[in-house]
């Protein structure tokens, strides 16, 4: 059984039949019955990014910080 299983490497597979197919050969020295594991993993793999991706594109927009003008004032905020 393998000690890990590169999820960038999964992700960088274009269908969840690709995925399917090489979590298979990664896991087939595996005793046990994988295959609830491999949907259970396939389900939590739908809408992630490589972890790369979510650092280099990151969103373009300015962060905005919402700053009281004065200490102790709640009623009035400054957008920078």
């Amino acid at each position: 059984m393998p000690e890990e299983v590169n999820i960038d490497d999964l992700l960088d597979l274009k269908t969840t039949e690709e995925r399917r197919q090489r979590l298979q050969e990664i896991l087939h020295s595996c005793n046990n019955n994988t295959e609830v594991f491999i949907n259970d993993l396939l389900v939590k793999l739908e809408g992630l990014q490589k972890q790369e991706d979510l650092h280099n594109d990151g969103i373009d927009l300015p962060q905005l910080h919402i700053y009281p003008t004065r200490s102790g004032s709640a009623d009035r905020e400054v957008l920078h």
